[in-house]
């Protein structure tokens, strides 16, 4: 706190002496010893306000004597942002309102502190005043790449897919930036909210597009085949899931229980335990090694069921599968040494603390797949967490 109080102080300084030395030219002739008397006194004025906490009153004191003017608006700009910084948006904002303000200003001056103004907004939670001011500035040709940032970061937190669609195009044409995983993204959004409406042929315009954008892209893929079985096309939507297995086998887990209901509606069960076993030899997914054990328990018994699941964790080591082990032990399976009961509480345990799911980007866990992490905002980032403790 005081290393930020001392540079706030140093940029007042900065800001105060700009403005004073540039007046003391101005004024070099007339009084100079009183001028720079009552340009001591006034920032020393300030200077006492910053120390004993009243921030509000040092600002207005800074601003009355530093006028803003090509010497010091670096300097406000500055001080401004230092504000936004440390979380005091309101000040950040009257300190930029007031650069504006200036008529003195040139274009190139007014445009950064218009940006810097709708970050400020931004940081306030004002989105429709930030959408404006970025709005002006990509009009003004000014500033274009950071505005279109900013207005992107608006349009998805608000979750206006079509403008935030647009403008990552424009993003992607100015920069050269390849954009097209997200703007996939975009499309599968907006062909959830058609389906939800129940418009499956919008749905179905709006995944074509999107496998445009990104052609491996997986989530396109998992919303077509959840229209496939809104329209009772069975066979397709476990066509559908199975190459989504082939493409990247972190999703099998997501996609399991659906692939299994589609298999049942389309009389396919035995399709769908030859693929499962083809899935658990090339990926030894827990997820597909439980399933798999549940059908052999249902065919052949408890016994074999507890068989084929140990000789998996021999070569899939997994507490998910312990716990399984465990249970059917207790239910009746093999016999097993004593201890097991407190074996599949600590499995338990470990098991309800253990989140499934992670960014790879910014490491944020949870018990959810979100196909944009909450943490850093990236597509695309989280999955299925790999390992002993996980899948």
């Amino acid at each position: 706190m005081m290393f930020e109080w001392v540079a706030l102080a140093l940029l007042a300084l900065l800001a105060a002496a700009g403005s004073g030395g540039w007046l003391t030219r101005k004024f070099f002739r007339r009084n100079e010893a009183r001028r720079n008397q009552q340009f001591s006194s006034r920032y020393f004025q300030g200077l006492n306000y910053l120390l004993n906490e009243q921030p509000d009153k040092a600002i207005q004191v800074f601003l009355e004597m530093a006028e803003v003017n090509k010497d010091t608006f670096e300097t406000h700009l500055a001080l401004g942002s230092l504000f936004r910084r440390r979380g005091e948006v309101d000040r950040a904002i009257r300190i930029h309102q007031n650069i504006i303000s200036k008529h003195s200003l040139d274009e190139r001056q007014r445009t950064k502190a218009l940006l810097e103004l709708g970050e400020d907004y931004m940081r306030a939670g004002l989105f429709d005043r930030a959408e404006r001011l970025f709005s002006e500035l990509t009009e003004r040709n000014s500033h274009v790449p950071s505005a279109l940032r900013h207005l992107l970061e608006i349009y998805q937190q608000e979750k206006d897919w079509d403008k935030a669609l647009e403008k990552c195009r424009q993003l992607e044409e100015i920069t050269g930036e390849k954009k097209g995983v997200i703007m996939s993204h975009f499309c599968c959004e907006l062909a959830e909210e058609a389906l939800q409406q129940g418009e499956v042929e919008a749905a179905r315009k709006h995944l074509r597009q999107a496998r445009r954008y990104d052609p491996q892209g997986i989530r396109s893929r998992i919303v077509q085949a959840k229209i496939a079985r809104h329209r009772e096309q069975f066979e397709e939507a476990l066509g559908i899931y199975e190459e989504i297995a082939e493409l990247d086998a972190d999703f099998i887990p997501d996609i399991l229980e659906s692939y299994l209901e589609c298999a049942e509606c389309a009389q396919a069960t035995q399709r769908a335990e030859e693929t499962l076993r083809e899935w658990c030899e090339k990926h030894g997914s827990i997820a597909v090694i439980l399933q798999l054990t549940q059908r052999i328990r249902r065919r052949e018994g408890i016994d074999a069921a507890a068989s084929f699941l140990a000789a998996e964790l021999h070569k899939h080591p997994s507490v998910k599968g312990l716990d399984r082990l465990i249970e059917l032990r207790l239910e009746g399976g093999p016999e097993i040494e004593s201890g097991d009961e407190i074996l599949r509480a600590v499995a338990q345990r470990l098991l309800a603390r253990q989140p499934t799911h992670r960014c790879s980007h910014c490491g944020y866990s949870g018990h959810t797949s979100y196909w944009q992490c909450p943490s850093c905002r990236r597509w695309s980032t989280t999955r299925v967490i790999h390992g002993v403790l996980g899948d």
